[in-house]
């Protein structure tokens, strides 16, 4: 029996515009949350460390979307994070995390 072909949404070109709000951001600290109707992202950027060890991050804000987008947007990043490790290596994270530098 032939199988119905499904034919795959076509990646639409994105041609980006200026903008008087466009801005630019340094993350090196996320925090991750979700509900039944949408993912947030807390972004920040550790600017030192507290008394007690604990980081200090700067809030710079929180970025809120379906979960379906949040979904491909991890897509997206799993393949731009494959190409650069194609590129330059493999991203160590146990090696950071336990205190060394984040270049491979």
């Amino acid at each position: 029996m032939p199988q119905a072909q499904v034919d795959k949404p076509q990646a639409t070109a994105v041609q980006y515009v200026g903008s008087e709000n466009a801005f630019s951001l340094y993350v090196n600290s996320a925090e991750m949350g979700f509900s039944g109707w949408d993912v947030r992202m807390k972004l920040g950027e550790i600017v030192g460390q507290a008394e007690d060890g604990h980081a200090l991050v700067k809030n710079l804000g929180t970025i809120v979307m379906s979960p379906a987008h949040a979904k491909a947007v991890l897509e997206a990043l799993q393949n731009t994070v494959r190409i650069y490790e194609e590129k330059f290596g493999e991203i160590d994270l146990a090696r950071i995390q336990a205190g060394g530098t984040p270049t491979p």
